[in-house]
């Protein structure tokens, strides 16, 4: 099956320009559904290269034969169109899984049992996340090996409960390449940490999101070019 777990993917022309989003359903051992608005999508179209969200598998883009464009008896304000899609020719995959990191600017409050006793609500700045950890700043001094616990949401991703043990501590030095002007603040730590107990749930929203994310950013520099 050319994919496992997929229910995003993005069209494309021939040309890799950017055409439309697109909802995956009925997939099969080559091919799958995609539901597209008229406002959005080529109705004329049938070539494409189209990069599928797959959960397990990560960003795979494939030359896709489209089988023509149907209306769909969905109700709805947005009229919505259907097309059968056959993957021809895998073209790429890009990164599975913790791989891919996205930059986010979110604050935290850090909680855990750590090596210097119990802490409770210290303030931290998450600044990239990946399916793995993440990378966070704050003025407390932790220890390699110290678990911190925090919630982590977003505009558009549900408060999660995290569990985080902290694997590298950044140097300052380094600070600025990653979180910009912030690192003027010689008081800050950075750290690096991996999730730990995450829940299969928490883990399937996370890299819904980092891939999302990663696929807006996509979209924006092929729009530069």
């Amino acid at each position: 099956m050319f994919l496992t777990e997929c229910k995003q993917a993005v069209i494309y022309t021939t040309e890799d320009l950017f055409l439309c989003d697109a909802a995956v359903s009925h997939i099969s051992e080559d091919s799958a559904t995609l539901t597209v608005t008229k406002s959005n999508a080529n109705l004329s179209l049938t070539e494409a290269h189209i990069t599928f969200f797959d959960s397990s598998k990560g960003l795979v883009t494939y030359s896709c034969e489209l089988s023509g464009f149907k209306k769909s008896k969905r109700v709805s304000s947005n009229e919505y169109y259907f097309t059968r899609c056959t993957a021809l020719e895998q073209l790429s995959v890009m990164q599975r899984r913790n791989d891919i990191k996205v930059p986010v600017n979110i604050s935290v409050g850090l909680s855990g049992r750590t090596q210097k006793g119990y802490l409770s609500n210290v303030p931290a700045t998450v600044w990239n996340i990946s399916a793995g950890g993440v990378f966070l700043t704050s003025h407390e001094s932790f220890t390699i090996g110290d678990v911190v616990e925090f919630r982590f949401s977003t505009s558009d991703l549900p408060s999660i409960a995290l569990q985080a043990e902290i694997l590298r501590i950044q140097e300052h030095r380094h600070l600025r390449k990653i979180i910009g002007s912030k690192a003027d603040d010689k008081e800050l730590i950075g750290y690096g940490c991996r999730f730990i107990r995450l829940p299969s749930r928490a883990e399937s929203q996370i890299r819904n999101f980092v891939f999302r994310q990663d696929l807006i950013h996509r979209r924006w520099i092929s729009s530069m070019e």
